[in-house]
């Protein structure tokens, strides 16, 4: 999910344009998360720097004159704070997909427009720019001229004539030298050279092997989008989804059942619920909305799913980020799983309120 960032600064201090590239999303509800290097407090949030990750809004995002390029016009609530700051690491988050691009951009300088109150610093900020004075280093030693080592002197004692030697002797010891020079040239042209010339002549000479180009990798949506162009059943789509998020690509899994759960297959229903439900572990950084997933949860529960009457049931008696808790229709719903003998919705009827 790697994407290409640049940054445009714009006339008016305070104003960027970032601009991403192969990057494979819809403009519409895309948030951004800043992440700098340094100080516990990395993650760039609407009213300063938090330890926890933290998603902004941009004010705008279009496409850019590159059709393939996506134009997130950023204000000095972003900018004003990223002065000074090198680099930072990017995540893009789609609405229903989660986690769709990741980059490291450069920050370049620009002009600030004085709305963010710089004496609001974080800590680790301040501590960072202060320095210590350096220490002097101590005085050297006064200078000693060094001392000259003593001369010495190596004695020789004196070589005694070597005894002369008679002609005959010499003839004989050159003789012998040059009989085993020839001995030692024919030993080595026999054992070596005879055996391994032919073996170099007769190597043919390697051909370097020409690297293949690798084909570009296809993304998730492609992926998806090829499969859906085959026109599946929603049996056949309900299938592929399990086998994506065995895999671990869940946001491929979410694609497929989507589009089974909106040709009327109940038990993909369940499942795309499931990546909304608050009570639920979310899946694939799917941000938690109970209006969503009890919508869904309905649509399976009417069609007389006993998991999806459970499940919607106990999110109406809790409620969660957009739907209100309603006590007397989590009731109605729990009794019509429970009424299939569904196991877990008599436990929980069993604990609701009397």
């Amino acid at each position: 999910m790697a994407v290409r960032a640049s940054v445009l600064p714009q006339p008016e201090p305070g104003h960027a344009i970032l601009r991403l590239t192969e990057l494979d999303a819809t403009p519409d509800g895309l948030t951004l998360s800043i992440q700098r290097q340094q100080g516990p407090d990395s993650h760039l949030a609407d009213d300063g720097w938090r330890r926890t990750e933290t998603w902004l809004q941009p004010a705008r995002v279009e496409r850019g004159r590159d059709r393939g390029a996506l134009d997130f016009h950023l204000g000095p609530e972003i900018c004003d704070r990223l002065a000074g700051i090198a680099t930072v690491r990017l995540r893009v988050r789609e609405p229903d997909i989660g986690v769709v691009g990741t980059t490291v951009v450069a920050w370049p300088a620009m002009l600030t427009s004085g709305a963010i109150d710089k004496g609001k610093r974080p800590l680790d900020d301040v501590v960072r720019l202060r320095r210590a004075k350096p220490e002097m280093p101590p005085p050297a030693p006064p200078f000693e001229p060094p001392k000259l080592p003593p001369e010495l002197r190596a004695e020789r004692a004196l070589m005694p004539d070597l005894e002369p030697r008679s002609g005959v002797t010499g003839w004989l010891i050159a003789a012998a030298i040059l009989v085993l020079l020839a001995g030692g040239g024919y030993y080595a042209y026999s054992n070596y050279f005879e055996k391994q010339l032919p073996e170099t002549i007769g190597a043919a000479p390697s051909t370097p092997s020409t690297p293949v180009a690798e084909a570009p990798k296809k993304t998730v949506r492609d992926m998806v989008a090829e499969y859906l162009a085959t026109k599946p059943t929603p049996e056949a789509m309900l299938a592929k989804g399990k086998e994506l998020a065995q895999s671990g690509e869940l946001g491929g899994a979410f694609l497929v059942w989507r589009r089974a759960a909106e040709a009327g297959n109940v038990q993909a229903q369940l499942e795309v619920a499931g990546f909304f439900d608050p009570l639920a572990q979310p899946k694939g950084g799917f941000t938690p909305d109970g209006a969503r997933a009890a919508d869904w949860y309905e649509r399976a529960a009417l069609a007389g799913l006993p998991e999806a009457q459970r499940k919607y049931g106990l999110l109406l008696a809790k409620g969660g980020p957009g739907l209100s808790p309603d006590p007397a229709k989590a009731k109605s719903w729990l009794q019509q799983a429970a009424a299939q003998n569904d196991a877990d919705a008599k436990k929980a009827l069993e604990s609701l309120p009397k």
